[in-house]
């Protein structure tokens, strides 16, 4: 009985991780929408830098968190934060006691 219900409940894991793919891929083309269109306005605004709006920092500083969000949702979703890296660094040996005299 056990073995018949691991399959379900693996099925079912990944159709809602599919699902949560979908959602974030979703989320962040709007979001990407919504940056392109509020990166054109601050343009067109005759603003000083110094003197943008306290709301536009605000909008800024909220699509930036909803970016990370959404990047967090994805990596987890997509399993990239589970992966184990291989370690390609070369190997360093340290050799102690060494003299310029004796090479």
């Amino acid at each position: 009985m056990k073995n018949k219900k691991e399959p379900d409940n693996q099925s079912r894991k990944k159709e809602v991780n599919e699902k949560h793919i979908r959602f974030y891929d979703n989320v962040l083309s709007v979001l990407e929408f919504i940056l392109d269109e509020f990166s054109r306005e601050l343009t067109r605004a005759d603003i000083e830098f110094l003197d943008m709006p306290k709301n536009s920092v605000a909008v800024l500083d909220f699509l930036i968190s909803s970016i990370g969000k959404v990047q967090k949702g994805q990596r987890l979703a997509l399993g990239l934060d589970e992966e184990n890296y291989e370690n390609v660094e070369p190997v360093i040996n340290i050799v102690e006691g060494l003299s310029e005299q004796k090479i």
